[in-house]
């Protein structure tokens, strides 16, 4: 019989949000709003899309290992050397990498309670010790995660804005708490978010930041709309690049993603009407929330966390949203049991789905 090590037996599959191709099975329902996923209601950038149609001629030929033309373009984008970036099958794969690369088994990995569930599924499939930081109000509290480091912590992961809270922290607190970090403990600064989040004052943009140890992951599946192609990308001090790079796949990201992501970077006007979409998205959501006084986490990235008094009433009010052709997100795999994540549309299908919310959140 094959021997499945423990900590792989008790691993629970990911589940994803996205119910989509089940729900249009189950209800016959040909048009489905998915507001679950976080994803860019705009699809992708038009210039990935042309892209995506001249990259069958390099179906055959293995992928560039080194990503030169996009962290070439990277490079100047961001103003970091070339060799300061990695670019890998979106930021899941990156993450993992740097579990792979800077820990070992055994080892403590922290991070916060209700924060990014691909954290908790990299932590434990390669049998680390998760250790989840207590969060104050919905919203990471880095002195609580100070205080939780152990002798044993190898590595810090810390998503802002927030996935799937959408909660903030900001420059001075993220400041003070680089400095109070051991020299030995990675920080890993995920900002899958950062486009949206830079409209707010006080944000910590990861680029205004250099230390020995602080990596930066970035992603393309959210504002560049590029979710199903699998594509992101990191910077930090040249020598933990560098030790990534021998810890990565070889061939990705894949010779599709690299070119279609390279054309994506270069659609300015895309991303211009993807944070006006958004914004707008968001204040009509909040608006709707604050006029029925439903409780909800002040959101910073592209959805917004509502809240109910127990679990029951949230499941109930996620499956009376999917009666109505409305995807959203329950939050219990991510420890919010009574929290649903509502991800932004676009204008139509917003028209629709706050007429949808208005409805169940008054009978609730």
């Amino acid at each position: 019989m094959i021997t499945i090590p423990e900590y792989i037996q008790n691993l629970t599959p990911y589940k994803p949000g996205n119910k989509l191709k089940t729900g249009k099975k189950q209800k016959n329902i040909s048009e489905f709003i998915n507001l679950a996923s976080n994803e860019n209601p705009l699809g992708a950038s038009p210039k990935a899309i042309e892209a995506l149609k001249e990259t069958t001629k390099y179906l055959s030929i293995y992928p560039d290992v080194g990503a030169t033309e996009l962290i070439s373009y990277l490079s100047e984008m961001l103003g970091k050397p070339e060799q300061n970036i990695i670019a890998g099958s979106g930021s899941d794969a990156i993450i993992g990498d740097i579990i792979k690369a800077f820990s070992d088994y055994g080892d403590d990995i922290l991070t916060a309670e209700e924060t990014f569930i691909g954290y908790f599924v990299n932590v434990l499939k390669l049998g680390r010790n998760l250790i989840k930081a207590p969060m104050k109000n919905h919203q990471y509290d880095l002195d609580s995660i100070l205080n939780s480091i152990t002798p044993k912590t190898r590595i810090i992961f810390l998503s802002n804005p927030n996935n799937p809270t959408g909660s903030m922290f900001f420059k001075k607190d993220f400041e003070s708490f680089l400095k109070k970090v051991p020299e030995n403990i990675l920080i890993v600064y995920d900002e899958a978010y950062s486009i949206y989040a830079a409209l707010h004052e006080g944000y910590p943009d990861g680029l205004d930041y250099e230390q020995d140890n602080l990596i930066v992951v970035r992603t393309f599946s959210k504002s560049h709309g590029l979710a199903g192609i699998r594509i992101g990308f990191a910077f930090g001090p040249e020598n933990l690049i560098s030790t990534l790079y021998k810890v990565k796949l070889p061939f990705e990201p894949n010779s599709i993603a690299q070119k279609v992501a390279l054309a994506a970077l270069t659609d300015y006007d895309f991303i211009f009407q993807t944070i006006k979409l958004n914004t707008i998205s968001i204040e009509r959501l909040t608006n709707l929330f604050d006029e029925l006084k439903v409780d909800y986490i002040k959101p910073y990235a592209n959805f917004v966390m509502i809240l109910f008094e127990n679990q029951d009433l949230a499941r109930d009010f996620v499956d009376k949203c999917y009666e109505n052709a409305i995807l959203v997100r329950h939050l219990t795999p991510f420890g919010v049991p009574n929290g649903v994540r509502i991800s932004t549309g676009t204008h139509t299908q917003m028209d629709y789905a706050l007429n949808v919310f208005k409805k169940l959140l008054r009978e609730k």
